[in-house]
């Protein structure tokens, strides 16, 4: 009898080692899956397996890692752990778009090629992290529906749908294939006056109809400034997710990097301080964006740290452009110098204004 208890004891022992491992072994499996999911990586129960994590933008001077950026960089990796390649996203419109391709990977959404019912190619951005409501995430998809709504124009990317997919809000845009002024400024030497020119023509274009629709953009930079086929054809101005639409509730914008509404290479010095934004700031960052293709560089682009760059346009005034490109006509330096002009009131009134009187100048760069 003594043996048998004592056999039936040991049993009981190894059984309660067993229960535990098993449930010590689910919660770390678990906790794996939910960081996995979190993340936004690809998960699969069977066979076991954890996709990568997303890719995001690396210079934080040119596409914070927390931007959404529609950089033409592709990647095949499928980030969203609702959407793969042959998924179909059905449309508030009631069209259906299949995805064909993972196209940029961000922080908060991830772009994917996809087609139409037509068969023709669009990109679908959807929403990924945080997708409760009043969250950063679900505000920047509310912020750009309201933005879609107002803006019409050739020179701004239009959205053409929107929509859920298993709780997770996706847009349908229309795709331009000629890539971003970013991908030109990498990949070629220096970009000739006269694209120089029709670039700078339609980003003013369309920056002063969003201005009259009540619409500020707040993160006009190259990776946002999009060709249909080549500088030379239709540029639009893409990513208005940040946008801030006059009368709305300001958002304060601290000296943290992660709390920043926009580039900082490319931001305004008064949204730095906290000022309210105003389309002076979108003016100032056209500045940027003019200096950086007759230059190939940015103001204050010396160091790679975030807060030091912040701290120099507080605080000094841009370099005269000559500085790195010797050649450039007086007209044009003292245009520049007064559109990245510290003081708003310096600054030209409107988009078109930057270029104005100087068009040949910049035609003959």
């Amino acid at each position: 009898m003594s043996e048998l208890i004592k056999f039936l004891s040991t049993g009981s022992i190894i059984a309660i080692v067993i229960s535990a491992a098993i449930v010590i072994l689910t919660v770390i499996v678990t906790v794996i899956y939910v960081v996995a999911f979190a993340q936004g990586r690809s998960i699969s129960f069977w066979p076991p397996s954890i996709g990568e994590r997303p890719k995001a933008l690396v210079n934080p001077l040119n596409g914070g890692e927390d931007m959404v950026s529609s950089d033409a960089s592709t990647t095949e990796a499928f980030p969203s752990p609702v959407v793969g390649r042959g998924t179909i996203l059905d449309g508030a419109a009631g069209k259906k778009y299949r995805v064909s391709s993972a196209f940029f990977g961000g922080t908060r959404a991830t772009l994917y090629k996809a087609e139409d019912p037509g068969g023709h190619t669009v990109l679908a951005k959807v929403y990924w992290r945080g997708l409760t409501p009043n969250s950063p995430p679900w505000e920047l998809f509310q912020q750009e529906q309201r933005s879609a709504e107002i803006l019409t124009h050739r020179n701004i990317v239009q959205t053409l749908d929107r929509g859920l997919r298993i709780g997770y809000p996706f847009t349908i845009l229309e795709y331009l294939q000629g890539g971003s002024l970013q991908d030109w400024l990498r990949t070629h030497n220096r970009l000739p006056g006269r694209d120089i020119l029709s670039i700078a023509s339609q980003i003013a274009e369309a920056l002063d109809y969003a201005h009259s629709r009540g619409v500020i953009h707040l993160d006009v930079k190259p990776g946002n400034v999009l060709f249909e086929s080549n500088p030379e054809g239709r540029v639009a101005l893409s990513d208005f997710g940040i946008a801030k639409i006059l009368g709305a509730v300001e958002r304060v914008i601290t000296v943290i990097p992660r709390e920043f509404a926009g580039t900082p290479g490319y931001l305004a010095p008064e949204l730095i301080v906290g000022m309210p934004p105003t389309p002076q700031a979108d003016i100032y960052s056209f500045g940027i964006v003019l200096f950086e293709m007759i230059s190939k560089v940015i103001p204050f682009d010396d160091t790679r740290e975030i807060l030091a760059v912040l701290e120099a346009k507080v605080n000094k005034d841009a370099p005269d452009i000559r500085s790195f490109r010797p050649d450039v006509p007086n007209e044009i330096a003292e245009r520049l110098a007064q559109v990245l002009a510290r003081d708003l009131s310096l600054r030209p009134a409107t988009a078109h204004a930057v270029i104005s009187g100087i068009e040949e100048r910049i035609r003959e760069l």
